[in-house]
């Protein structure tokens, strides 16, 4: 970890999901910070120390898989949960393969959402 609190960014084109999960984490004494896709979620990361992501997969401009692909190639051990709502089995075993720290289907559970976040946050240490 390497803020004060562990740095979750949350990624999704949706504002209500970005909402959720701000809410959602950060009463557990992590700070949350969003972006609305791949491209300015890139941005974030090169300016931020990032612990944890959590990305939608079908986004415009620039998708989960893609997303996780770019940081792949730049080398980015940064643990990655992916949420979707169109998950199937080709698509579950794309991204198995790409190593994303784990799969979550919407409608998010919000009550696993915290000790999946807290398992990839143990990998930091």
């Amino acid at each position: 970890m390497k803020n004060a609190k562990p740095l979750i960014l949350a990624i999704d084109d949706e504002h209500n999901i970005r909402d959720l999960l701000k809410y959602t984490l950060e009463p557990h004494d992590m700070e949350v910070i969003t972006a609305e896709n791949g491209r300015a979620a890139i941005t974030i990361l090169e300016n931020e120390d990032v612990d944890v992501i959590i990305t939608d997969l079908l986004m415009p401009s620039m998708t989960g898989l893609a997303l996780i692909r770019e940081l792949k190639k730049r080398k980015s051990s940064i643990p990655i949960i992916i949420i979707t709502a169109y998950s199937n089995s080709d698509m579950v075993q794309e991204i198995v393969k790409e190593g994303v720290f784990r799969l979550i289907e919407k409608p998010l559970d919000f009550e696993i959402l915290v000790p999946i976040v807290k398992s990839a946050l143990e990998l930091e240490k």
